[in-house]
């Protein structure tokens, strides 16, 4: 197991997470759940691209397993790799600018074919659906890419349905992918490390966190692995990346997760930058930018099977 271990803040950084305490939003998520929903065309996700992170990229629209998935591809250049990557927003919100930027980044910065699937959200639909859907989706990768060239990746709620997902296709016999990148992974919806989860985080809050795991869980109880994949199979998993920052509500799952991996034998790069907020990786900042360059160097590198 390797750990890495940065330097100390920027003022960027600590002007930033300023702006972020004074902006974070901490009401019911019923608004959201409604807004989001008003939004759906047909009845599912159909989000509009960032044009701005993704200059110079083909953008294809696709639709699987009755899910929108959206295909970046550089204009100019062969992809060399694929990645298959889950967006954040606590399973109720679809993609962020952030998903975007991070998308633009893979294709433009590590020669890769991104697949980013337009998921639905919660409670509409729940872990019981969403897992099964991002495993078809998985597969349908598989058929374009060797899984020996692929990456699943995601932020937050996304890198907890990557983790899942990965566990699915595991658990069915299916090829595993010749990496896991995770950036502030949202593994354990019980929020069991409830004291330590309500430290001074100047981005996530507590209460729509838990409100969020009970919408997706559904009837699932919250330690179902489709919920909280920390509390599943973690053995013959691929080589994983966890990117957080020691500020993030959830780091203590990313060290309990590094630690499990660690136990299972599963090679892992483990990254805890110390004073970053949550999934500093997309956040305008020097740290953000180095944790999410290391990463891409590793893709860079080409550590891919087969």
């Amino acid at each position: 197991m390797e750990t890495l271990t940065p330097p100390q803040t920027s003022l960027r950084s600590r002007i930033l997470r300023l702006i972020l305490v004074r902006t974070k939003n901490t009401s019911d998520i019923a608004t959201t759940i409604a807004k989001k929903e008003a939004e759906e065309v047909n009845g599912r996700p159909d989000p509009t691209p960032g044009r701005l992170a993704l200059s110079g990229i083909t953008v294809t629209r696709m639709v699987i397993a009755d899910t929108v998935v959206f295909r970046l591809r550089h204009k100019r250049r062969k992809p060399q790799r694929a990645v298959l990557f889950f967006h954040g927003g606590g399973y109720i919100e679809g993609p962020s600018a952030g998903t975007w930027m991070l998308g633009g980044r893979f294709v433009k910065d590590a020669a890769a074919e991104v697949w980013i699937p337009a998921y639905r959200l919660a409670p509409r639909q729940t872990a019981e659906t969403t897992v099964p859907v991002a495993q078809a989706v998985y597969e349908e990768l598989t058929t374009v890419w060797s899984p020996g060239a692929v990456v699943v990746s995601g932020d937050s709620a996304g890198g907890g349905l990557a983790l899942a997902t990965v566990q699915a296709a595991s658990a069915a016999g299916l090829p595993l992918p010749a990496m896991l990148g995770l950036f502030a992974p949202w593994v354990d919806l019980t929020m069991s490390d409830w004291r330590e989860q309500t430290a001074a985080d100047p981005m996530l809050d507590y209460g729509r966190l838990v409100q969020s795991a009970k919408a997706y869980a559904g009837d699932l109880p919250l330690e179902d692995p489709r919920v909280s994949p920390l509390h599943g199979d973690l053995s013959g998993l691929p080589p994983t990346w966890v990117i957080v920052g020691d500020d993030d509500m959830l780091v203590h799952q990313s060290r309990r997760l590094r630690d499990r991996l660690a136990e299972a034998e599963t090679p892992i790069v483990y990254r805890e930058d110390p004073g970053m907020a949550h999934v500093h990786v997309m956040l305008p900042i020097p740290e953000g930018r180095r944790a999410l360059d290391a990463f891409l160097d590793a893709l860079r590198q080409d550590p891919f099977r087969g």
